[in-house]
């Protein structure tokens, strides 16, 4: 088995300077070069098989022949196989390794990764909940209770695995700053957006921690992360819309950048101090802003901060008094988003001994305040 070795290249290098009667221009047989890195030599003729490796052939016994280069390119096989790259994407690595193709596949390899630690996070939950359910009941048969655990963790990951962007967001990303200031629709929901993004900030900057580290849920083209940027803050940003994080890095090159949600937020537990979020929680339903909350709560830090500006009601009758004054287009404008609700965010929040505070921009817009 091929052991993960960070040194490794440099350790080669060394095995060839320093080796009695090994040289740089030495030639290496399957077998020394199975050693070397201690795999079968069935897995170097895999490789070869899938036209990842070449060796030459010595033409008297057609025995395969290795030189460095072809250890080094066995090395970065191996490497990118202990990180689950497929074969198919080593190929292409292989074919083109410019800049914007390792991007696309390492963010695709960081995706596939995040989901899978999610989903067995969710499971390992699930098996918490049912060895518990064990120990506390008269007996141990698989009743109706433990069946219902691991349903409602299937649920779960099923609600997390089928969000889609049903609003083309990569599509969107090049125009979307013209497209806000221009201002378009029926209800004219960007008229307040600097005020939104402006008064976002300043709760989150009011933070009375030293040198907090802020997350950043939705960035979109980085409008709000620039904001903080420009005081020096520590922001990571992330967004599911993989072109509107190239924007967002081509406007603020400094911006760290992830591919990521609110239903499965890449980082560890009680990881930030601040999260902040604007014009992108509204793409959750209700299901999924409940994961959402949970997912938030997860993340910041004891003693930390949430701070959303969004598209919200009051409450549902708060809905139907708005609705009376509103045109039929305005309406189908509304129903077309997953408008969020005041009451039954403090609700969730307080689930988890969190307080919410609120601040109405506009008809449409609120500041709510998590702590």
């Amino acid at each position: 088995m091929f052991l993960l070795d960070i040194s490794l290249r440099r350790k080669f290098t060394i095995i060839i300077k320093e080796g009695d009667d090994i040289t740089m221009n030495k030639k290496y047989t399957i077998n020394e070069v199975a050693k070397i890195f201690n795999i079968t030599t069935n897995k170097i003729r895999y490789y070869e098989e899938k036209q990842l490796l070449e060796p030459v052939r010595n033409s008297n016994n057609e025995y395969r022949i290795f030189n460095e280069d072809d250890i080094f390119r066995l090395q970065a096989i191996l490497l990118y196989r202990s990180i689950g790259l497929p074969i198919k994407e080593i190929q292409d690595i292989f074919k083109n390794n410019t800049n914007a193709n390792y991007l696309n596949h390492f963010n695709r390899q960081w995706k596939i990764v995040n989901s899978e630690i999610h989903r067995l996070t969710t499971i390992r939950e699930s098996l918490e909940n049912i060895i518990d359910n064990i120990y506390e009941s008269d007996n141990c048969k698989v009743d109706d209770d433990i069946l219902g655990i691991i349903e409602k963790t299937c649920e779960v990951n099923k609600i997390k695995e089928n969000w889609k962007d049903r609003w083309d967001f990569d599509s969107w990303a090049k125009d979307y700053d013209e497209d806000i200031r221009k201002n378009n629709g029926n209800l004219k929901i960007y008229t307040n957006y600097d005020s939104i993004l402006d008064k976002v900030y300043e709760l989150a900057a009011n933070s009375n921690i030293n040198k907090p580290c802020i997350l950043e849920i939705g960035v979109g083209t980085g409008n709000l992360a620039g904001l903080f940027l420009n005081e020096g803050y520590n922001i990571i940003a992330i967004d599911q819309s993989r072109a509107m994080l190239n924007v967002a890095k081509e406007k603020y090159p400094k911006l760290k950048v992830r591919l990521g949600d609110f239903l499965k937020i890449p980082y560890s537990d009680k990881s930030f101090d601040v999260i902040v979020s604007t014009y992108a929680f509204h793409h959750l339903n209700n299901n999924e802003k409940i994961i959402a909350i949970k997912e938030m709560v997860r993340v910041i830090k004891d003693n930390g901060k949430i701070v959303i500006g969004d598209l919200m009601f009051e409450s549902n009758i708060d809905k139907e008094n708005l609705f009376k004054k509103l045109t039929d287009k305005q309406i189908e404008e509304i129903n077309d988003e997953y408008y969020s609700y005041i009451d039954i965010l403090k609700r969730e929040f307080k689930e988890f001994n969190k307080e919410l505070k609120y601040a109405r921009i506009d008809n449409f817009i609120y500041v709510v305040e998590i702590q």
